[in-house]
């Protein structure tokens, strides 16, 4: 990966300055401009890539980010590019965003920075429902708290695109604790628009609690069992100070059925707006 990366660096006029992500096909590193500028360069190794469709994936996720100019959304700031012929590695650059995802947000927040990220993320979920695109991802290490206390929404790389055919991925993509109901059911392009709703519901739950409200435990079939009904101890229970408006939101978000939840980000966004 070593060499691939100064090759890509040396194709963008790039300096690599710190890693953000070693090991496996993935490496992300930030870089220096020669104008002293920072950005993210995401570089992908395919000949370590189990899964036939990572170009593609990789394709559609630029194509994707460079379509979108939206403030709760990453942007892409290059064009996709290959190494090879055939490609032995894909490469982009992207913003670098300051602050930490929420897997270092800590827990017991209180209702107005709730609020906030889920206004937010359901913004940013939004832009991406008007392109037609589920991100089916939404974990603690896909959304950015920026120092400004604004949120972002990053790495849409298993993003479904209703208007295209669909990229088999081992079956639905996902991060345990953070998984819908829908995700059960694999290879049936089940993921909508509503189940990025109840995955941001499920990090405004984390940032108020600590947990998810669909924790994994190490044991697939119970955590499987549990995500089918999205049994979970209820936000009002496990946080008797936070406005009924506010839990009202997120445990509709989190209805196991998704018709019973907000239909799209731009929806949940006004529901967050509401409460």
């Amino acid at each position: 990966m070593t060499d691939l990366l100064h090759e890509a660096c040396s194709r963008l006029g790039v300096v690599p300055a710190r890693a953000l992500v070693e090991g496996g096909q993935k490496q992300v590193n930030v870089v220096t401009h020669p104008d002293g500028t920072e950005s993210v360069l995401k570089l992908i190794d395919l000949g370590m890539a189990t899964d036939p469709a990572a170009l593609e994936r990789a394709r559609r996720e630029v194509d994707l980010l460079k379509s979108i100019d939206h403030p709760n959304v990453v942007a892409v700031t290059s064009d996709l590019q290959l190494l090879g012929e055939p490609p032995v590695a894909v490469f982009w650059l992207e913003q670098l965003l300051d602050g930490t995802d929420l897997r270092y947000g800590g827990s017991g927040w209180p209702s107005e920075q709730l609020l906030t990220l889920g206004r937010d993320v359901a913004a940013g979920l939004g832009a991406l429902h008007k392109k037609k695109v589920i991100h089916r991802d939404l974990s603690p290490g896909n959304v950015q708290r920026l120092g400004s206390g604004r949120f972002v929404v990053m790495d849409p790389g298993f993003a479904k695109h209703a208007l295209r055919s669909g990229l088999t991925v081992g079956g639905q993509p996902g991060t345990r604790g953070f998984m819908t109901p829908e995700h059960l059911q694999a290879y049936s392009g089940a993921p909508t628009a509503a189940s990025d709703v109840f995955g941001c519901c499920a990090l405004v739950y984390l940032a108020a609690t600590g947990y998810s409200p669909i924790p994994y435990k190490g044991d697939d079939y119970e955590y499987l069992t549990r995500l089918r009904s999205a049994q979970h101890i209820l936000l009002r229970d496990a946080r008797q100070d936070l406005p009924d408006g506010l839990v009202d939101v997120v445990e509709r978000g989190l209805h196991p059925q998704p018709a019973r939840r907000y239909r799209n980000g731009d929806a949940l966004r006004r529901a967050f707006d509401e409460a």
